[in-house]
């Protein structure tokens, strides 16, 4: 059940809006009425903070009037002028009051009505919102400028935000607290909360007007607008090792100096002739020099990271791990998102609550999904990350704690799908997911309030992609369309061909001795992915994109594995991306030649991967997840592994019903046979796209 806020809760939820002003010939009265016809509905006790750069006579008079019978009006005066943002907004927080921060300039550049749309995101779970003005009003020029200048700031810092140069932005009161900004850094600080691991989001907004200079600045403003890239850039990604920036720099400036200089030092020493005359010589040695400098410059930077690094705080701490790893800091126990009451004696009765994960809590909930029996790789945050990454939808974790003691969380993401329509799934392209949980009324009430959240999000259903179905969860039904596959591993990889059944070894060895093939750990991802798509379209399934790939390898780093089967002649026949969790290994994408392929290559490839497995230490061998009946379902078990029934659970929304778009659905027959039949050519340019819409 939830409680009414009280006071203090309801003073923290407030809102103070930042207005930094610079126009002497500001528009007080439509400014405020504009702001307060958009807020005023919200509920939230609401302040105004017009911090003046500089400006003076009527706009100073006018506030000075509306501060003398408002009472949610601030006037703060900077001494002197042209202080930029940093240090407007920096000396504003002072004056602030709640929890939530808005930054605007002087004039209605966005419509303030977004506002509640931008405190919402916070209390879901975002630490900064970003204005993302779209479409923009401003002439072309300007418009093309920004666009270059977000563009690559993205390419240079990573960020995914479309518009840096917007300084509409909502945030938690800490990060702006807690992120030091000075100059022109408030342009980049999403980039720098981000950094500090803060979540950052962007939202669409409502452009109304844009003021300064129309067509191309001066000189001075493009090389400072570069500057201020290098800066940011060197800031998120090189304070903490300087040497790497230095380095790098110096090494290429060694290389080429040394392709101008040593050509003219040979033909001095072997051919007698003079170097006098050769000023590319000078030029090589200068910049020999200038790259041992540089490099000199690192040194001394990581000598000063080495001796004051107890003193750097280039990270945000969220939560203190000890013996009771759910101990949580006051503010964090405050983000509750929703309070449950659960029943019992009146004397045992607990809170169970359910909030949204912090940020930098990702280290914890890995740490637990490590320690839980049903923990698996997908419940992992590098596998969040890559969802989010290639769907571009969010993946929100709930976390549910009693008390100051975590007790597991649930990880799930509302993906719009244009065959399966909007559901929410936990969790998009995995096979295992659900709640981790201690219990299963903590995971029944984690279920709850996903099921709520998704009922609001108008979901045709939850899926929980669990191996044990929960119990004590009332309107869950059960899909057991699909099986998996466990087998432990013996200790020797030479034991590992005895534990097949007769006729899977002796395709093993016909692999072996008359295919003479071997499996070599390495794979191209481009080679993968041309095996894999060509197996997925014999049987009619678009292919996972090249894309994916990159991402999955990028975030799982030394959990994803590749192996690929070579023939004598070293083509490569087959090839396998497992993931490593734990103690087990598992296989979990698979390409092959189609007719070409040689005998026995399949049961070689994965009796070869147990025995690689045994190597790597794992004792387990997860075959993954087969339909019933199907044709992987009879391979698996004629290598000798016994079928686990998945349950897979849906909580229905008002219109939904359990999915039907799966290979089984004799209504999506011509559409197999019609991918299987179209030409290459016709189907590559489309099958990512297609495999991101069926999560």
């Amino acid at each position: 059940m939830s409680r009414l806020p009280d006071k203090e809760s309801l003073r923290e939820r407030g809102v103070s809006i930042f207005l930094h002003v610079t126009d002497p010939d500001m528009r007080v009265g439509p400014l405020l009425e504009a702001y307060d016809k958009a807020l005023t509905p919200m509920g939230r006790p609401l302040r105004y903070v017009f911090i003046l750069d500089g400006v003076g006579g009527r706009v100073f008079q006018e506030l000075e009037a509306l501060q003398a019978h408002r009472g949610d009006v601030r006037l703060l005066g900077l001494q002197g002028g042209g202080n930029g943002e940093s240090i407007a907004f920096t000396a504003g927080k002072e004056h602030a009051q709640g929890a939530y921060l808005v930054t605007a300039p002087d004039y209605l550049q966005i419509d303030p009505a977004v506002i509640p749309a931008m405190v919402d995101r916070l209390e879901e779970g975002a630490d900064l919102v970003s204005g993302w003005r779209h479409p923009r009003v401003d002439p072309w020029l300007n418009r093309l400028q920004s666009s270059f200048f977000n563009w690559f700031l993205r390419r240079m810092s990573g960020t995914g935000l479309h518009d840096l140069n917007c300084t509409f932005r909502a945030m938690k009161r800490e990060v702006l607290e807690e992120v030091p900004i000075y100059g022109d850094q408030f342009r980049f600080l999403p980039i720098l909360a981000e950094r500090r691991g803060f979540k950052v989001t962007e939202i669409p907004v409502r452009h109304l007007e844009e003021r300064g200079k129309t067509g191309f600045f001066g000189v001075g403003v493009y090389l400072r607008r570069l500057l201020d890239i290098m800066a940011v850039t060197f800031l998120t990604r090189f304070t903490s090792k300087p040497l790497r920036f230095f380095g790098i720099l110096g090494l290429t400036l060694i290389l080429l100096g040394l392709v101008f200089s040593v050509p003219p030092v040979y033909m001095k020493l072997f051919l007698g002739e003079s170097i006098q005359d050769r000023p590319i010589f000078l030029m090589g040695v200068v910049l020999i020099t200038f790259g041992l400098q540089l490099i000199g410059f690192g040194l001394v930077g990581e000598v000063i990271i080495f001796t004051q690094a107890r003193n750097l705080k280039d990270y945000k701490v969220d939560r203190v791990l000890t013996r009771n790893p759910g101990a949580l800091r006051e503010a964090e126990r405050k983000r509750i998102a929703r309070e449950v009451l659960v029943p019992g004696p009146m004397e045992e009765r607990t809170r169970l609550r359910v909030r949204h994960a912090a940020p930098g809590e990702d280290a914890w909930l890995d740490a637990f999904t490590e320690s839980h029996s049903r923990g698996s790789p997908y419940h992992l945050s590098c596998w969040r990350r890559m969802v989010e990454e290639v769907s571009g939808h969010r993946v929100e974790v709930l976390v549910a704690e009693r008390g100051k003691e975590i007790l597991g969380f649930l990880p799930f993401s509302v993906f719009p799908s244009v065959f399966l329509g909007k559901v929410a799934v936990s969790i998009p392209y995995a096979v295992y997911g659900g709640p981790l949980a201690e219990d299963s009324e903590v995971a029944r009430v984690l279920v709850e309030e996903a099921a709520r959240m998704t009922e609001e999000a108008e979901c045709r259903y939850l899926e929980l992609r669990m191996i044990d179905a929960l119990e004590g969860v009332p309107g869950l039904e059960t899909s057991d369309r699909y099986l998996t596959y466990f087998k432990d591993l013996p200790q020797d990889p030479e034991d590992c061909l005895g534990i097949l059944p007769r006729k899977a070894r002796a395709e093993a060895r016909k692999g072996r001795d008359e295919s003479r093939l071997r499996l070599v750990e390495g794979c191209d991802l481009r080679t993968f992915q041309r095996l894999f798509a060509s197996n997925k379209k014999s049987l009619g399934s678009p292919a996972i994109p090249l894309s994916m790939l990159q991402s999955l390898e990028r975030h799982l780093g030394s959990k994803m594995v590749l192996h690929r089967v070579e023939e004598p002649g070293g083509r490569i026949v087959a090839a396998v991306c497992s993931f490593v969790f734990k103690e087990t290994l598992l296989p979990y994408y698979s390409g092959a030649v189609g007719r070409e392929a040689p005998r026995g290559m399949n049961n070689f490839m994965y009796w070869k991967l147990m025995c690689a497995a045994v190597e790597m230490g794992c004792k387990v061998f997860d075959f993954g997840r087969s339909r019933r009946d199907s044709g992987a379902a009879m391979f698996k078990q004629n290598m000798g592994f016994e079928p686990t029934s998945l349950h897979y659970q849906y909580r229905l929304g008002p219109k939904g019903s359990l999915p039907d778009f799966h290979p089984d659905n004799p209504k999506l027959g011509f559409y197999r046979k019609a991918w299987m039949v179209l030409p290459s050519v016709a189907t590559k340019p489309v099958e990512g796209m297609l495999f991101r819409q069926l999560p």
